[in-house]
């Protein structure tokens, strides 16, 4: 219990710092100061890249620390092919979370606010909207067929 104090504590803390950091901002934009977003900008840029890479250090470490740990033996004949599933559906949902927090953040960091640059609208692209709903409907059509079997 007092871990989740503890932890609510610290959020807490973040949420205020967060909540004065974005005033102080807001602030500094309403009197003019035009250097003090794009440098505002460039630290949030690189706490992307910086939060990017603490992120991922802490899910390899809390893998390596609870490998083996987490599943047991095997209670039954069955139990074998149910963790094969298992670590399988980790393996590829692992996969497809580290592919998409790099590109999620990189692109945070790659495209943030610039005065050169005019932000693009699509309104519509088919080929975009089939590749991600053909990729990941396979991707779980292939997952469940693992389960059924």
């Amino acid at each position: 219990m007092s871990t989740f104090f503890l932890l609510l504590i610290l959020l807490m803390g973040f949420l205020i710092t967060f909540q004065i950091a974005k005033a102080s901002e807001y602030v500094g934009v309403l009197k003019g100061e035009k250097k003090n977003f794009e440098q505002n900008n460039r630290v949030n840029g690189f706490l992307m890249i910086a939060f990017l890479v603490l992120g991922l250090i802490g899910v390899w470490f809390c893998n390596e620390l609870y490998r083996g740990k987490i599943l047991g033996e095997s209670a039954s004949v069955h139990g074998v092919e149910i963790d094969r599933m298992l670590y399988i559906t980790i393996t590829i949902t692992g996969i497809v979370f580290v592919i998409t927090q790099v590109l999620l953040f990189w692109f945070a960091y790659k495209y943030q606010y610039s005065e050169k640059r005019k932000a693009m609208y699509f309104p519509h692209d088919n080929r975009l909207e089939v590749v991600w709903t053909v990729l990941p409907a396979i991707a779980l059509t292939v997952l469940v067929g693992f389960g059924l079997f």
